[in-house]
């Protein structure tokens, strides 16, 4: 009965399809998103509404996987996230697309993790990080101002090998045009995602993201903004998150990857940075520290990296900065050492140059946040920031992206950093032991 209900609802579905959308080819993707160990979400988008399957194998012999049907969602610009339930650890998949019951000629790859607890050391692997990307929208640019280019730096990113992709936020660019309407927000995100050279990192490696104030609305809107919901859901429409954190407002989320757990942080959803006479300024907000208290407490990972859209540890006074809001940045810094937590190391974006904060501790280690700068949009210095725990050589004014190579045997693994230019050559580079992340005893 199963197997006939289920036929009649993919035959139901492929009849209310109109004949326009008959002819609807693939807008943009597919683009990975989370690869779990048993599962992996494909995510893509139409020209027109489509029912979507993905068909997958690992070769060798072995029996193509079918996706279940999912039709694209025409009140999201007709994208879909396509889960895949029959994917196994350390195997390589080749995957199609079928729109309608046609199955696509191109194929692509993935790879999922290698199941090695209890077995083997944690395998090494390698994180690609971005900032700010801006695409140009003919039309809607200022006169004599170009605010994006140097879309290659995605081919740089690709032969460099990545394991997975971490997006820090400002990833659509949201303009005047875009912000009071849903419409407007789903156009630019499309926008953004719509350049050839991003096709091939998109769906080759597992992508991750998280938002900036450019992906939310006006400069320094968050918990109160009007167009909230637009933001949101126009987001997480295009950056399908590992897991919804049931218990939160907004898009933080978590995922592991070998010995490393990765908690993504939102600094919009509980956003007050106009705080009142009664109320103090928040930019995390304490439903969001206690999740986070909660999850990384329990983590058992040798490095716990803690991903924003804002620098975390930056001490510069700018709204921008966790550190604005100054009760809030001090607890949760506080939290951390009370609970002596090894292995932190903090990622962050919302900046358009980038640097290499280190904030020192006499009686804990020292901690370290990478903000990476802009990948495609314009660069900016530092001038106006006073971050005095900015280590010196690690300033970069120019398009650019990261790589943390996670390496080493079990008892001695290591974070290499290399900050690249968009060209692809090493800007500079440090490594940090993971004994250099342990609580003084």
């Amino acid at each position: 009965m199963f197997s006939i209900s289920r036929t009649f609802a993919i035959l139901t579905a492929l009849l209310v399809i109109t004949s326009s959308s008959l002819q609807a080819g693939i807008l943009n993707g597919p683009m990975l998103g989370h690869v779990e160990l048993r599962e992996a979400t494909v995510w893509l988008q139409t020209e027109e509404p489509a029912l979507v399957r993905i068909s997958y194998d690992a070769g060798e012999g072995n029996k193509a996987h079918w996706s279940l049907p999912v039709e694209t969602d025409s009140k999201l610009a007709n994208t879909a996230t396509v889960v895949l339930h029959e994917v196994e650890p350390g195997k390589t998949y080749t995957y199609r697309v079928e729109l309608n019951g046609a199955l696509e000629s191109e194929t692509y790859t993935f790879k999922s993790p290698a199941y090695y607890h209890g077995r083997t050391p944690p395998p090494d692997f390698r994180i690609a990080i971005g900032g700010a990307h801006y695409v140009v929208e003919d039309g809607f640019e200022p006169p004599y101002q170009t605010f994006g280019g140097g879309y290659n730096i995605f081919s740089s990113i690709v032969e460099s090998k990545p394991d997975i992709m971490l997006w820090l936020g400002n990833t659509a660019h949201l303009r005047e045009s875009d912000w009071a309407s849903k419409s407007g927000y789903l156009k630019r995100y499309t926008k953004a995602r719509s350049i050839p050279e991003l096709s091939p990192l998109l769906s080759s490696v597992p992508n991750y993201a998280t938002w900036g104030g450019a992906d939310y609305g006006m400069e320094h809107t968050g918990r109160h903004y009007s167009f909230r919901d637009h933001a949101e859901s126009s987001f997480k429409a295009f950056w399908p998150q590992p897991v919804k954190i049931k218990s939160l407002e907004g898009i933080a989320t978590r995922f592991r990857r070998a010995d490393v757990d990765f908690f993504i942080l939102d600094v919009r959803s509980y956003r007050n940075d106009t705080p009142t006479s009664q109320e103090v300024a928040s930019i995390l907000g304490k439903e969001q520290i206690e999740w986070f208290r909660q999850e990384i407490i329990r983590s058992t990972a040798t490095f716990k990296f803690i991903v924003a859209g804002s620098p975390i540890l930056n001490p510069a006074d700018s709204r921008e900065n966790l550190s604005y809001a100054e009760r809030e940045h001090s607890q949760l810094l506080q939290m951390l050492r009370d609970e002596r937590i090894p292995g932190l190391f903090f990622i962050s974006g919302g900046k358009y140059y980038g640097e290499l904060t280190r904030l020192v501790h006499a009686n804990s280690y020292n901690l370290y946040d990478l903000t990476v700068g802009p990948l495609t949009a314009k660069p900016k210095d530092n001038a106006d920031e006073l971050n005095f725990f900015r280590m010196p050589g690690s300033s970069t004014f120019e398009r650019q992206y990261a790589l943390i190579d996670v390496t080493g045997p079990e008892e001695a693994r290591q974070l290499v950093l290399h900050v690249m230019s968009m060209e692809g050559k090493e800007l500079w580079t440090r490594t940090i032991n993971s004994s250099q992340l342990v609580p003084a005893k």
